[in-house]
């Protein structure tokens, strides 16, 4: 019996002292946690610094970015002797909320997303350049502008000879633009914009994807506009572009030439 209890004594004991060295380690842990928390608010903090500077969601989630944090952290486990995958999972876990929390503060949550533009998007086109250019009309008094009146036919067949991006709100096209290679030159044609969404940087946003489709023969991108399109000459002249020349299409109507040179 006494041998019983003693071993008894003995079992509670060692079950004290687990009890009691898990509970240290769950306090150091704790701990941990809370110092951890506190360098994540920091890092919000220069977060929300960060995406005050961005004007677009795309550059709030920029993949190339993303991947040299994540490369980064790696190298740093690596050398603190960190399990660099659990390190690595962890970083993007969070760099992917802190992204929706840059989304949030600048309205871009259900950002538009940027893509390939294709001739099976010629209907949404038509459509979106028709209620985009219903202002332009009024400006210029002319209901018979080219994008108005442009039929489904010609621009299939325009998509199919050109490149293009577009810009997609969920399943909804909110922007366009087209763009040709002609030798040293990008011809950008047609950047259209749904009414609700223009002066959101959109425009820019798309301006930026029809550049990069340049390939390295092309020295330099050119657009044109109406005389009187006095957002789009702003929006234009504050990406780069420089008034070149103007054509005068018809009595009213000016063309006005801009020229960018491309990196």
């Amino acid at each position: 019996m006494c041998i019983l209890l003693l071993v008894n004594d003995a079992e509670a004991a060692r079950n004290n002292a687990s009890e009691s060295a898990l509970q240290e380690v769950r306090t150091e842990i704790d701990r941990v946690d809370r110092q951890l928390v506190q360098e994540i608010a920091e890092r919000e903090i220069w977060v929300r610094a960060a995406g005050k500077l961005k004007a677009m969601a795309p550059a709030v989630g920029d993949p190339e970015r993303v991947e040299q944090v994540v490369s980064r952290v790696r190298d740093i486990a690596a050398d603190m002797g960190a399990d660099a995958d659990v390190v690595e999972r962890t970083y993007r876990t969070m760099i992917a909320a802190f992204i929706d929390l840059e989304l949030d503060q600048q309205g871009f949550l259900d950002a538009p997303v940027i893509g390939r533009l294709s001739v099976a998007d010629a209907g949404e086109v038509l459509t979106l350049q028709r209620a985009a250019y219903v202002s332009e009309a009024q400006i210029y008094g002319d209901p018979a502008l080219p994008p108005l009146v442009q039929t489904l036919p010609e621009l299939v067949a325009e998509l199919s000879d050109c490149l293009g991006h577009k810009a997609l709100r969920g399943s909804r096209l909110v922007g366009a633009v087209r763009s040709v290679m002609d030798g040293e030159t990008l011809h950008i044609g047609r950047l259209t914009v749904a009414p609700d969404l223009q002066g959101s940087g959109l425009g820019t946003a798309l301006l930026a994807a029809a550049e990069a489709d340049a390939g390295p023969e092309v020295t330099s991108a050119a657009l044109f506009t109406g005389h009187l399109s006095a957002g789009n000459l702003r929006l234009y002249e504050r990406n780069g572009y420089v008034e070149e020349r103007r054509e005068e299409l018809k009595p009213g109507l000016t063309l006005v030439h801009l020229r960018k040179p491309l990196p």
